[in-house]
């Protein structure tokens, strides 16, 4: 297996050497090398596409909504992605979750059609958290995973499971501490996609003829330019074949969704179709468009997959991948599952969400949890029996000022309760390590909490944040006194380390939403 520029694995004296600074077993000279030759080899273009995602953003953010001239003879003209391996061609329903090894003992045993572990969502971002998931998923990946539970015993990965494992790596704005090139810590993408691939890779190939991945916030068509480049370079030095590593495309922000058939073209040896994050791609909207004279964003519940600017992205994101070989794959759903008997809060609605995504032309969805997997899948197996929909060609004009028309609604003081206690929820269990977070019915991964902790930014920073019923006005005083108040009452029979947790959830809180800048989460 080759992994360096050379088959010298010692650095030449010319060669600016890679810093290790954690001790692990999994940075072996051999992975270090690795990652240093993709880090130089790549660091002026991530650069590059980094300060011109800000250029798209700025041009955003001032009303310039459209699709690039630049790029127009990719959309007019006749192409395809590269076809996925049979192997994949059926995704049906995939079930996310974190990096824990319970979480993947679960999700590899959940008889959805892959388990995608998510290092970024749903996985605690600090060095010493990444390397533990890195060790995680070299265990799963090769079905060594088991788990002692006190109910139920030790437990291993089914031996007849066919569930594949499926990666997220961090994404492309994200550097890793634990590691230096010249002074500055490396790209996270290229260390994640480094100890996943280099540990994995022959046993995916032969287990499921690829290597699967999700990326996240890949916000333009050059963005995925230089994650088709990273492919490339690691299946030239892993001795791979190109086209074993297949990215879906998760459509989380408006700059990617302008660009979703440019995005396909650059990956197009590497592809494995778009996907949805609805409340991603609603933050972003918050992200662009506020102010104090710009309309706010209504209650978190009218935010959904019948919302003008998410239905329009689904039947976009459906179009653009049919029209060219690639799949679809819709949003995931997060409500929990039923408890002996009792549905939970939105569970039909998430019912309907499934159907509707099936007839709609989705080639599968996403559901966060395993008691999901079988419902989901009873909604796509009644609307598509073949193993995908590609020959589905949808036709909707949809035009970029449609991809950012908000929904027309109210705020109301109990959508504003429910977004407080999730925000303070999941601050505190985040200072807790824990990024497993539920309230209110439902788990909440990082997308979600961004999204609950924009709202309350916006509402406090517009002049028409007001409670809908009563003309209150969403503003500082009041945001201080629910703070406390909901503080109070959530940790008020915690243990001393969570009622500590949740003061100082509270304090973040406060600082995020009352600043005046928008509240980017950046949590560990």
């Amino acid at each position: 297996m080759y992994f360096g520029l050379s088959s010298n694995m010692e650095p030449q004296p010319h060669v600016v050497p890679l810093v290790n600074l954690v001790n692990d077993a999994l940075l072996n000279p051999k992975v270090c090398e690795l990652m240093r030759a993709l880090t130089e080899a790549l660091a002026e273009q991530r650069t590059q596409v980094l300060a011109d995602r800000q250029k798209r953003r700025d041009q955003l953010a001032s009303g310039e909504v459209s699709l690039l001239d630049a790029t127009a003879h990719i959309r007019s003209s006749a192409w395809n992605v590269d076809p996925l391996p049979m192997s994949m061609q059926a995704r049906r329903v995939e079930l996310l979750g974190g990096c824990s090894r319970a979480e993947l003992l679960q999700g590899l045993n959940s008889g959805a059609m892959s388990y995608v572990a998510d290092l970024w969502n749903l996985s605690g971002t600090d060095t010493t958290s990444v390397l533990e998931a890195h060790r995680n998923l070299i265990e799963a990946a090769h079905h060594r995973t088991s788990v002692i539970s006190a109910p139920a015993g030790r437990q291993h990965i089914n031996g007849s499971s066919t569930t594949r494992l499926a990666f997220v790596p961090r994404p492309l704005h994200v550097t890793e501490p634990g590691v230096n090139f010249n002074g500055v810590p490396v790209c996270a993408t290229i260390f994640d996609l480094v100890l996943f691939c280099a540990r994995n890779a022959q046993e995916l190939v032969a287990r499921q003829q690829g290597i699967l991945l999700y990326l996240r916030h890949v916000e333009g068509h050059l963005e995925a330019r230089y994650h088709d480049r990273l492919f490339d370079l690691l299946e030239e030095h892993l001795d791979l074949e190109r086209g074993t590593i297949r990215a879906t495309v998760m459509l989380d922000s408006i700059s990617a969704a302008l660009e979703v058939e440019e995005i396909l073209f650059e990956l197009s040896h590497h592809s494995a179709g778009v996907s949805l994050d609805l409340q991603a791609y609603a933050a972003d909207h918050i992200a662009l468009f506020s102010g104090a004279d710009r309309k706010p964003l209504p209650d978190r519940e009218t935010i959904g997959l019948n919302a003008p600017f998410l239905r329009n992205l689904s039947l976009l994101a459906i179009g653009a991948a049919h029209r060219r070989g690639a799949h679809a794959i819709g949003a995931p759903a997060f409500v929990l599952p039923p408890d002996e008997g009792r549905l939970r809060s939105g569970y039909l609605e998430m019912l309907g969400d499934k159907e509707r995504e099936a007839v709609d032309g989705h080639d599968g969805t996403l559901v966060g949890h395993p008691g999901l997997v079988t419902a989901a899948m009873v909604e796509f197996n009644k609307s598509m029996p073949m193993a995908h929909q590609l020959s589905f060609q949808r036709h909707d004009e949809i035009s970029p000022k449609d991809l950012v028309e908000p929904p027309v609604g109210t705020i109301s003081v109990d959508s504003l309760v429910s977004i407080l206690r999730t925000s303070l929820r999941a601050l505190a269990y985040y200072h807790m390590g824990d990024r497993t977070v539920v309230q209110g019915g439902r788990l909440h991964d990082r997308s979600s909490v961004q999204l609950a902790i924009a709202l309350l930014w916006q509402w406090n920073h517009s002049r028409e944040g007001v409670i809908s019923s009563s003309g209150l006005e969403v503003h500082e005083d009041l945001l201080r006194y629910l703070v406390k108040k909901e503080t109070e009452k959530l940790f008020a029979e915690a243990s001393a380390e969570l009622r500590a947790a949740g003061k100082q959830a509270a304090d973040d809180l406060l600082r995020l939403v009352l600043s005046d800048r928008y509240p980017y989460l950046n949590c560990h």
